[in-house]
Formats: C-alpha cells, sequence, structure tokens
C-alpha cells in the first residue's frame, strides 16, 4: 500500500470501527498503542475517551511472559516506553482485571475469514485473552490485505469475535 492508500484505508477503517463501537454498551474498552505496521488507532482510543468511557492499555511483563492491562487517563502522562519499545501505561496507573473488561481490540499481523488471528509468535495476547470472560468482545481492526484465507491454528490461539476491516466487518462464525 502506498501511503496515501493506507491513510485513507485508516480513516474508513477507524469510521467502521466507530461506528461498530456506538453498538455497543461497553464502559471499558482496553486498546494497544500501535507500532510502525500496524493501524494507527490512537484517534479511536481518543475517541473513546472522549466520549466519558475507561480506557486501559496493556504493559507486557516479559519476565512472567504475560499482559496486564492498566487504567488510562491522559495519553500525555500516562504512558512510558515499555517492552519491545512499545508505549505502555506507567505502573502507577490502576490494573484492570479482565472481569471489568467489556471490549478489547486485538493487534495482528493476519486473520482470516473465520476470524482466526496471526499474531507475532510470542503468544502473549493468546494468554491475555483466554483469562476474559466469554461476554468480552473481541475485536481486530485490519487492513483488507491482512486478510488471507485460512491462518493455521493452534490449541491456544484464541479467535477475535470481529474483524473490521476498510471494506467489510467479519463475524466470528457460530
Amino acid at each position: 500500500m502506498s501511503l496515501e492508500e493506507r491513510v485513507r484505508a485508516t480513516q474508513i477503517i477507524l469510521q467502521r470501527a466507530r461506528s461498530f463501537l456506538l453498538t455497543t454498551n461497553a464502559q471499558l474498552a482496553a486498546f494497544y498503542m500501535p507500532i510502525s505496521d500496524e493501524i494507527d488507532i490512537v484517534p479511536l482510543i481518543r475517541w473513546w475517551q472522549q466520549r466519558g468511557l475507561t480506557i486501559a492499555l496493556p504493559r507486557t511483563l516479559t519476565q512472567e511472559k504475560h499482559l496486564e492491562f492498566r487504567r488510562i487517563t491522559r495519553l500525555e502522562t500516562d504512558l512510558q516506553i515499555g517492552a519491545f519499545g512499545i508505549l505502555e501505561p506507567k505502573p502507577s496507573c490502576p490494573l484492570v482485571t479482565p472481569d471489568e473488561i467489556d471490549i478489547i481490540v486485538v493487534p495482528g499481523r493476519a486473520f482470516d475469514e473465520c476470524c482466526n488471528r496471526l499474531g507475532r509468535g510470542l503468544g502473549y495476547y493468546d494468554r491475555f485473552l483466554k483469562n476474559l470472560p466469554q461476554r468480552t468482545l473481541k475485536i481486530a481492526l485490519a487492513f483488507e490485505s491482512q486478510i488471507v484465507q485460512r491462518i493455521p491454528i493452534k490449541p491456544n490461539d484464541v479467535r477475535m469475535d470481529v474483524v473490521i476491516t476498510e471494506k467489510r466487518t467479519i463475524f466470528r462464525p457460530k
């Protein structure tokens, strides 16, 4: 994708995501801070906050090999560079339990039409997602070019409930 195509597609994806999120009654959404090859979801995080709703972002605990999510009040002051050079909440931010999370927006490298996800291969998200209540909505935002015919799955992989691209919304098959 050219930079122009990427920017245009990102705007469409974020608008589609906002429209979808408006259909939920969620109060607390867990997001991620994007890295260079991921969709820039920061405008979506700010939009969620402007609506007076709560956001949580992940901290990567490399020794324990898992994620924890912490409540964020201000992106400008509550973040620091963390594991893998990714912005993450400061340890002083309040911890969020999995039961508090209504929606989680999950990054990924590729997805298929059954909402299977290919991550970065370290399993941090899959381990966290397994601890979420069944009611928590798992959402991925992706460019249409990230949708492939079939993602090979392993027993520990967790599927998304919804994948939103610039062209369509894919729901997990029942």
